[in-house]
Order: C-alpha cells, then sequence, then structure tokens
C-alpha cells in the first residue's frame, strides 16, 4: 500500500508536470504569434519612416495580440539593430523579446508557482522578387503591342487590375520569374514560377509609395508655361524647369548629375538627338498655371541616362509626382529611343501610362517600372542586378528572419 501511495504521487507529479508543460508551450506558442507581429511591425515601420517610432509600431503590434509591455509582468524588448542572433548589428532588421512570468496549474503543488515564458523573433527589409507593377486595378495593366512584341524581365511582374484581359500578350509573349494578376490574362504568359502565370492574386500597394518626393519653390530656368528648347549643343544643371524642357532634333544634350524639377511641359527628346548625364533624376510635376506634360524620348535618340547610385534620389530615374491625375491619352510617357539609347533607373509613373516602342534599350544593370499601364511594342528586356546601388533594390518586402 506504501509504494501504490508512493507511485500514485509519483504519477501525479508526472501528470502535473505533463499538463503543465503542454500549458506553457500552448501559451508560448501564442507569445511567438506576439513577438513575431512586433518584429514585423517594427521592420514595417522602420522601411517606411526609418528608425523613428519603430519601438512604439512594434508595441502596438505586440499588444494587438495581448502583449502589452508593461501590463501583468510583460516585457516587450525591441532593439534596432539586434542584439544577437545571425542578424545582430545589421540596420535593416527589427529584434522582438517578450518575457512574462506565468503562474503555474499543477506545479504549485511542488512549491513551484510560476515560470518565464520568453519568445524573440527578427524580421527586416530584404530585396523585393518583383521590379514591373502595373498600379491600374481596371481595364488592362500590361500588354504588348504588335506581332513579335516581347517583355522578358529578369524579376517578378505584378498586375493590379482585377479584369478579364489585365495583361494582354496579344500577338507577342511575356514572360517574368513570376507573374502575379489580380485579374487573368490572354496570349502567352509565361514564368520560371513553378505555378506559372498566378491568377486572382490579392493586388499589391504601390511599391514606391514611401518614397519622399523633392520639395522646390519658384523657378530657375523658365519663368512660364514654354518649356526651355535646345536646338544645338548644351550643358544643363540640376534646377527648377519652369515648363519643362524640350530637345530638337541633332541636339546634344548633357546633364550634370542631380536632380530636374520639371514643373509643367515635362521633357520632350526629338529623335536623332543624343542626351547623356549619370546620376540624375527627373522629377515631373506641375503647380500654379505650369500645364503637365508626359516625358517623351522619340525614336533614333542616342546617348545614356542612369539614376543616382545613393542619396535621397537613388535609383530614380524618372518620378512622377503622386498628385497628379491625367487628364487624356497625352498623359501617356513614351519611351521610344533605338539601339543606342540605354536608360538605367527606376521609370515611376504611378497615376499615368508608360509606353515602350521602337525597340528602345533599358541598362544591362537594372530596370524598374512602376505605372498605371504598361504598354510594350518591339522587344523589351528587363535586367534586375542591384548591385551598383548602396541599399540594393528600391523595392522592398518585409519578411520573418528569425
Amino acid at each position: 500500500m506504501a509504494m501504490t501511495a508512493i507511485g500514485l504521487i509519483a504519477l501525479c507529479a508526472v501528470a502535473g508536470l505533463a499538463g503543465d508543460i503542454g500549458y506553457f508551450f500552448d501559451y508560448r506558442r501564442r507569445m511567438q504569434t506576439g513577438a513575431d507581429a512586433a518584429a514585423m511591425a517594427g521592420a514595417e515601420q522602420l522601411r517606411r519612416a526609418g528608425t523613428p517610432n519603430v519601438t512604439s509600431a512594434a508595441w502596438a503590434a505586440a499588444a494587438t495580440d495581448g502583449f502589452t509591455n508593461g501590463t501583468d509582468g510583460t516585457q516587450v524588448a525591441v532593439h534596432n539593430p539586434p542584439l544577437s542572433g545571425y542578424y545582430a548589428g545589421n540596420p535593416s532588421y527589427v529584434e522582438a523579446i517578450i518575457t512574462q512570468s506565468r503562474p503555474t496549474i499543477f506545479m504549485g503543488m511542488l512549491g513551484f508557482q510560476s515560470a518565464k515564458v520568453s519568445t524573440r523573433a527578427v524580421a527586416g527589409f530584404q530585396n523585393s522578387p518583383s521590379c514591373v507593377y502595373a498600379l491600374s486595378p481596371t481595364g488592362t495593366g500590361l500588354a504588348t503591342n504588335g506581332g513579335g512584341s516581347s517583355l522578358s524581365a529578369a524579376c517578378g511582374i505584378v498586375v493590379d487590375s482585377s479584369a478579364a484581359g489585365a495583361l494582354d500578350a496579344g500577338a507577342g509573349t511575356v514572360f517574368g520569374t513570376s507573374v502575379a494578376i489580380t485579374g487573368s490574362y490572354s496570349g502567352s504568359c509565361n514564368s520560371t514560377d513553378p505555378f506559372g502565370c498566378r491568377t486572382g492574386v490579392p493586388p499589391e500597394p504601390d511599391p514606391l509609395a514611401q518614397r519622399a518626393a523633392p520639395q522646390f519653390s519658384g523657378c530657375d530656368f523658365g519663368t512660364s508655361n514654354s518649356p526651355m528648347k535646345i536646338n544645338g549643343g548644351a550643358t544643363l544643371n540640376p534646377g527648377v524647369y519652369c515648363g519643362g524642357i524640350a530637345i530638337t532634333s541633332g541636339a546634344v544634350v548633357t546633364f550634370q548629375p542631380g536632380v530636374y524639377i520639371l514643373d509643367g511641359g515635362g521633357l520632350s527628346v526629338n529623335g536623332q538627338s543624343t542626351i547623356q548625364g549619370m546620376g540624375v533624376t527627373f522629377y515631373n510635376t506641375a503647380s500654379g498655371n505650369h500645364s503637365y506634360g508626359p516625358v517623351s524620348i522619340a525614336g533614333g535618340t542616342l546617348g545614356f541616362l542612369s539614376a543616382p547610385t545613393s542619396g535621397p534620389m537613388e535609383g530614380m530615374l524618372f518620378f512622377q509626382d503622386r498628385t497628379i491625375t491625367p487628364k487624356s491619352t497625352q498623359s501617356t510617357n513614351i519611351i521610344s529611343g533605338g539601339s543606342g539609347l540605354y536608360l538605367q533607373g527606376a521609370f515611376y509613373f504611378p497615376t499615368t501610362n508608360l509606353t515602350f516602342a521602337g525597340g528602345g534599350q533599358l541598362a544591362t544593370d537594372y530596370t524598374i517600372l512602376v505605372a498605371s499601364t504598361i504598354a510594350v511594342s518591339g522587344n523589351t528586356t528587363l535586367s534586375a542586378n542591384f548591385s551598383s546601388l548602396k541599399s540594393g533594390s528600391l523595392i522592398k518586402k518585409v519578411t520573418l528572419a528569425e
């Protein structure tokens, strides 16, 4: 009987231990969800606005999962950069650690009244696999125009339109390492993704929405809605060009590094011109009595333009003001350069349309296309090597890393 009693006590202790362990594992699983949410929220805040408010964003996310810092013995520690692990010291990552003491259920009979539960998560932003975004929610978002036209991208393609012909390859072809379409597609669509060109995918937001637009006032060049006209050879400096810039056929223009504010009028380059500039950004906007004009580069244009490799405008070659509301098809941006024109950077036209025509050449390093709609005539190949940029790809995604 004594042995039986001792055995029953031991059995109860084991059962109690098993029950408490199960309880703590279940609670830790829920706590891990809170830590994951905190790290993700902190990393998203870091991606959007930098280090300010990273901790408060992480605390708010943990609180929505029931883990409020300083309440019921809960501690939510947030570190940017992480203090430990594989990403320790990396400023692109956020570490969240949640710690809380929880009362035991059965083990209290053996003198163990509580136990500490702790979880950890690390999240950060990495280069997005996609570099082509057609943002229009309706109509044809991405299309090839004419037989033999094609788009081949060494990156993912995103089409936000919910239309049946959201991606229309026509008689041409479209290829991307992944293709995500909110609606469906027609024609030849191919991808290295095992699932092929995916349809019915939720639309993605503007991937460059958080990039700050340059600030400006007044006019450095021009005073009316008439563009600065370049007829021969010229070297232009950064500044505010009221009325835009118009480069006529045969002109040779060098753009010094910096930001060119096109306040109305846009940028017009006629065929047989030569343009060149490294580290340049064209910000296309309109204010006051300066009427908006698109970017238009005609076939036969020679030369090269490349975006800055660091700084506030890193990677941005063409940057359209997000507040622009297109009033007609005249707002369509057209890049129709010949085989001797090389353009490297982001083509960012979030509310207007973009057309590549005439076999225009893009850079061998990287190209990012973000526009309301995108149309391709001729053969267009996009590269996605962002090693020349200090921060890598302009488009980032937030992911859990640990």
